[in-house]
C-alpha cells in the first residue's frame, strides 16, 4: 500500500497545515476532531489500483490499470494526483467540521449536567463548536474548487444537507431517549429510522461513490451489487460506531436496564453488519481491490 500511503501522508500534511493555521487564531484543541487515518480519503481511493504505478509522483498525472478480473485486461485511466489530493483534503476538512458540530453530545450532556446541578454555559459552548465547524466547511471549499468538478461539488453539498437534516431528527430522538429514561417505546422508534441513521454519514458515501466514478472501474451487475453492498455496510458500520461513541460519553454515569438494552441493540447491529462485511469481502475480485477493502475495514474498525 506504499503509493496509497504516500497520498494519505501528503493529504495529512495539508490538513495539519490547516489545523496549525486555525489554531494560530484561537487556542482550541482542533486535533481531537481529526483522524489521521483519513477515512474519507481512504474510501475515495478504494477503487484505484495505485500499487500498479511504478513511477509515482505527487505532482503529476499517473497512468494505472484498474482491471476487474486479471491484469491482462485493460482499463487504463489517468489519475491527476494534484486534484485527488485537493479533493481528499476537502472531504476530510468537511469531516472535521461535521465532527466539531457533533451529533448530540453538547445538548444532551448539558441536560444531563443540569439534572445534577452542574449548569454550564451551553450557548457559548454550542456557538464555539458551530463557529469552528463552519470555518472548516469554508476552508474545505478552497480545496474542492481545485478539484474542478461542479457536479461533484453539488453532490457534496446535497450530501451535507441530507446529513444535517438526518442529524436533527436523530438528535431529537436521542434527547427523547435521555429525557424519557430510555423508555421502550422511544427505543423501538429509534430502531425504525434506519434511513436517517444511514444518512448520518451521507458525506462518507459520497466519497466512496466519487472514487468509484473517477476510477472508471468496470463491473457487471453481480460485481456491482457486491461492491455497492460493501459500501453501504461500511457506511452503516461507521454510523453505528459514531452513535455508540456519542452515547458512551453521555450515558456513562447513570445506566439503567433500558439503556443497557439500547446499547445491546447498537452492539448487535454492528456485529450483524460486520458479519456481512466479512462474508462479502471474501468474494471480492481482483486481489488489489480485496486488499484495498481489507485495509479499509481495518481502518473503520479501529477508528
Amino acid at each position: 500500500m506504499e503509493n496509497k500511503n504516500k497520498i494519505i501522508n501528503e493529504a495529512n500534511k495539508m490538513i495539519s497545515g490547516e489545523l496549525v493555521f486555525l489554531n494560530g487564531y484561537y487556542e482550541y484543541d482542533l486535533k481531537r476532531y481529526y483522524l489521521p487515518g483519513l477515512i474519507y480519503g481512504s474510501s475515495y481511493l478504494t477503487f484505484f489500483n495505485l500499487e500498479e504505478a511504478k513511477y509515482f509522483s505527487l505532482d503529476e498525472t499517473i497512468r494505472i490499470n484498474n482491471y476487474c478480473k486479471n491484469n491482462c485486461e485493460r482499463n487504463i485511466i489517468h489519475a491527476n494526483i494534484y486534484k485527488i489530493l485537493n479533493l481528499i483534503a476537502g472531504f476530510e476538512l468537511l469531516g472535521i467540521g461535521i465532527n466539531i458540530h457533533g451529533i448530540a453530545e453538547g445538548v444532551i450532556k448539558n441536560m444531563h449536567n443540569k439534572k445534577k446541578g452542574l449548569v454550564e454555559d451551553h450557548e457559548k459552548n454550542y456557538t464555539l463548536k458551530l463557529l469552528f465547524g463552519d470555518i472548516f466547511y469554508s476552508r474545505a471549499v478552497i480545496y474542492l474548487i481545485n478539484y474542478d468538478n461542479f457536479f461533484l461539488f453539488e453532490d457534496i453539498l446535497n450530501s451535507l444537507l441530507v446529513l444535517h437534516n438526518s442529524r436533527l431528527i436523530i438528535h431529537q430522538m436521542l434527547v427523547n431517549l435521555f429525557t424519557q429514561n430510555f423508555k421502550a417505546s422511544v427505543y423501538k422508534r429509534f430502531g425504525e429510522v434506519i434511513y436517517e441513521i444511514k444518512n448520518l454519514n451521507a458525506l462518507l458515501k459520497s466519497a466512496f461513490l466519487a472514487g468509484f466514478a473517477a476510477s472508471d472501474f468496470k463491473l457487471n451487475s453481480k460485481e456491482s451489487s457486491l461492491s455497492f453492498r460493501m459500501i453501504d455496510n461500511l457506511v452503516s458500520f461507521k454510523t453505528y460506531s459514531d452513535i455508540e461513541n456519542h452515547l458512551g460519553l453521555i450515558c456513562c454515569e447513570e445506566r439503567s436496564d433500558a439503556q443497557d438494552r439500547f446499547f445491546d441493540f447498537i452492539f448487535s447491529k454492528k456485529a450483524e453488519i460486520s458479519e456481512k462485511i466479512d462474508r462479502d469481502i471474501a468474494a471480492i475480485e481482483p486481489i488489489w481491490l480485496k486488499n484495498n477493502f481489507n485495509g479499509l475495514v481495518e481502518l473503520f474498525r479501529t477508528s
